[in-house]
């Protein structure tokens, strides 16, 4: 009897288990756009120019970092998008960092200079630093395990249970 039922339960305990370790949160960090351009006087670049635009991942938490660096002068940076208030219209001369947290959707960047008079360099590198599950094949692994397993598991381990000793006997 006492080994039927603890079938039943290891088999639970690996349900359990599988959906445990599938919760495991990954922090990873993908370079999303690392640019280099010149602006000259009265020129824009954005919104939806190359390297100046990102779509977060989908079904993740993710932080976007940025550094701005520019030279030769200052530029106007406008950013657009979910929790972005903060980044609206900034002038930036030198190097400035900035963080989107929590970032979903998407963003997009205007670099303008219309307001210099000089030519700008600038270098634009934006970071996604996301957490997730080890992969979506682990996630649905993990799932299926406590969906499955637990249930089955807990239902063999009472059927067993409930089963008189003498028909066990003749069972097995």
């Amino acid at each position: 009897m006492k080994r039927r039922v603890s079938f039943g339960l290891a088999l639970s305990l690996i349900g359990i288990s599988m959906f445990l370790v599938s919760s495991i949160p990954i922090t990873r960090t993908d370079e999303a756009i690392d640019t280099y351009f010149t602006l000259s006087p009265g020129g824009v670049r954005g919104p939806y120019d190359d390297d100046t635009c990102y779509h977060t991942r989908v079904l993740v938490k993710s932080v976007l970092s940025g550094v701005i660096t520019v030279e030769g002068g200052g530029i106007r940076v406008t950013t657009s998008g979910y929790n972005a208030e903060d980044l609206g219209g900034l002038y930036i001369e030198g190097e400035r960092s900035f963080m989107i947290a929590p970032a979903k959707d998407q963003y997009t960047f205007t670099f303008d200079n219309t307001e210099g008079n000089t030519e700008c360099s600038v270098r634009f590198v934006l970071t996604e630093i996301w957490t997730g599950s080890i992969s979506p094949l682990v996630q649905i692994l993990g799932v299926a395990g406590l969906i499955f397993l637990v249930p089955s598991g807990l239902a063999i381990s009472g059927l067993l249970h409930l089963i008189p000793e003498k028909s066990r006997s003749q069972v097995g």
